[in-house]
């Protein structure tokens, strides 16, 4: 029974492992580079020093404007996906990362596409003074825009199927048909 259970587990580890190897990478070469003189991770990582800074920051506008009176949140990614995403071909390049941007509501109207698993959202600029501890926010990390301008309109992304995923999940699904027969078979689990 043992010598049953550590083949058929033997086998279905074989299986796993040739298809994890014939996963598709995304292609591209190199992740792109923050757009921006200083990054998020610059101003997070060096808070004290730009406090009060009038920055001008680039990224795409992501999730949504969240309404506040007569201003808004936005939120600007300027990390690896930017400039695309993974389903378009962006390469692996890390962690989401941005930084969130208080703007006039009249503003942020501007924005057409945010970012979201369907959208490429619109690459914006906005020019503001950062605050590594807002003390109009609860302390929070944040840039105070006074403009904002449009880079490139974000558009939908379309996520084509692979066919080699879906050749594998056909050979994997039939595999696994095939070894619990064959399980039910040695056992005398399945009769006629």
């Amino acid at each position: 029974m043992r010598l049953r259970h550590a083949f058929f587990g033997a086998v279905a580890i074989l299986l796993i492992a040739l298809a994890a190897g014939c996963v598709e990478r995304p292609q591209g070469g190199a992740a792109p580079d923050s757009p921006n003189r200083l990054s998020s991770g610059d101003l997070v990582e060096h808070m004290k020093e730009y406090d009060g800074m009038t920055v001008t920051f680039e990224g795409e506008a992501v999730g949504e404007a969240m309404a506040r009176g007569s201003h808004a949140w936005i939120h600007l990614n300027d990390d690896a996906y930017f400039e695309k995403n993974i389903e378009e071909g962006a390469p692996l390049g890390g962690q989401n990362s941005g930084m969130p941007v208080w703007v006039s509501a009249d503003l942020a109207r501007k924005i057409g596409t945010f970012g979201d698993y369907k959208h490429e959202g619109d690459i914006v600029r906005v020019t503001g003074v950062f605050h590594a501890a807002c003390p109009d926010h609860g302390g929070d990390t944040d840039i105070h825009a006074q403009t904002l301008e449009i880079v490139r309109r974000g558009h939908a992304v379309v996520d084509q199927p692979k066919p080699a995923k879906l050749v594998w999940a056909i050979a994997l699904s039939l595999a696994a048909g095939a070894l619990f027969v064959a399980d039910r078979a040695i056992t005398g689990g399945l009769k006629a």
